[in-house]
């Protein structure tokens, strides 16, 4: 569904279609939450990224580059036309960047911050970033894929979020029951991409 048939639907469930700031934002806020439920496949966004030049230690800036960044999945090496893919880089934590020897990883990448810092054993200037994503739930460019395979998880959370908004308890409760019930079904079926 687009953000205006999921609006729609909620006005449907609630009667309250005065209530458009307040059905937006428990729209808004239903989507994000399904999102981060879990680390789908299906938030996996990949990307190429060109460093100015190509040295052993690089940075990525990743709110800059990537504005919807929620987390790291890998970094593959390649070359300047990404079609040659090279080794993946092992993720760590930053307190283990030395080996036992006291020697900096190569081929390690970690996230401090704002940053994702990239240690490489050759010169690396062209790599492939994967990364979950949050969706966009701008008014505008409103874009799940919740709300196109499971629109009724936004939906009954969106609703239960108005119900709670104007007090009525009862159909807070079981919006809340029916949502946990839609938000169950999109984890089962969205962990892995293919079935059994």
């Amino acid at each position: 569904m687009t953000l205006t048939e999921l609006r729609q639907e909620v006005y449907n469930l609630t009667n309250r279609p005065s209530l458009v700031a307040e059905t937006l934002t428990a729209i808004r806020s239903a989507t994000l939450k399904l999102h981060q439920l879990d680390y789908f496949y299906k938030d996996i966004v990949e990307q190429g990224v060109s460093f100015l030049t190509a040295e052993y230690t690089q940075q990525i800036e990743y709110r800059s580059l990537f504005p919807r960044w929620r987390a790291l999945k890998y970094i593959r090496k390649t070359d300047s036309t990404g079609t040659e893919q090279g080794e993946f880089l092992t993720f760590i934590t930053p307190e283990t960047v030395l080996d036992q020897f006291g020697r900096n990883q190569e081929n390690v990448c970690y996230v401090a911050g704002a940053v994702v810092q990239i240690r490489s054993s050759t010169a690396l200037q062209y790599c492939i970033v994967g990364r979950y994503d949050n969706p966009d739930i701008t008014e505008s460019g409103y874009n799940s894929w919740i709300a196109l395979d499971h629109p009724y998880a936004i939906v009954f959370d969106a609703a239960a979020t108005v119900f709670k908004a104007i007090g009525d308890t009862e159909k807070f409760a079981a919006y809340t029951q029916l949502a946990a019930v839609q938000a169950a079904e999109v984890r089962m079926s969205n962990i892995q991409s293919y079935g059994y």
